[in-house]
């Protein structure tokens, strides 16, 4: 579900539900070796990863599109880390033919369900035309993870 919440800004909001303990969820998220297994969808291969999960600390992860080719950059800087609970980090991206305005910011909450966990994505102060596309991203995203959760792919 998209929403403006700024002129020219908006912010995408999803809700997802997994069949697994929040610690796992949360470390497909905060552990390198996790995230690389599924972190940008099957539409993209990792090239670079770095995560260093704590306030201040930055993510960079390098990545080439499979059927275009083009090498996109995601940084940013963590603000809130508690854990199996939220995430907070500002998002900045760029290409070789593209640079985005000014960086968005990415919440994840983590919320333990007994035997299922849901989470909550808030992706706020994106620029307005690139909307739709960051949703169907995270929903790839997710279902990526969704698959490697599955089958057992993350434990």
């Amino acid at each position: 579900m998209t929403e403006a919440v700024q002129e020219g800004l908006g912010v995408v909001e999803m809700k997802r539900s997994f069949s697994a303990p929040v610690e796992v969820v949360y470390r497909a998220f905060t552990e390198r070796e996790a995230l690389a297994k599924w972190g940008m969808g099957h539409s993209y291969v990792n090239l670079a990863l770095d995560i260093d999960v704590r306030p201040g600390g930055v993510y960079f992860n390098r990545v080439l599109h499979k059927e275009s080719g083009v090498e996109w950059t995601f940084f940013g800087v963590y603000q809130a880390v508690e854990p199996n609970q939220k995430l907070r980090y500002t998002f900045d991206w760029k290409t070789d033919w593209r640079e985005p305005p000014t960086p968005s910011l990415v919440e994840l909450t983590f919320h333990d369900r007994g035997d299922t966990m849901e989470l909550e994505v808030t992706h706020s102060q994106m620029p307005e035309p690139g909307l739709a596309s960051t949703e169907e991203h995270w929903a790839e995203f997710l279902d990526t993870l969704e698959q490697m959760l599955v089958s057992k792919g993350m434990s």
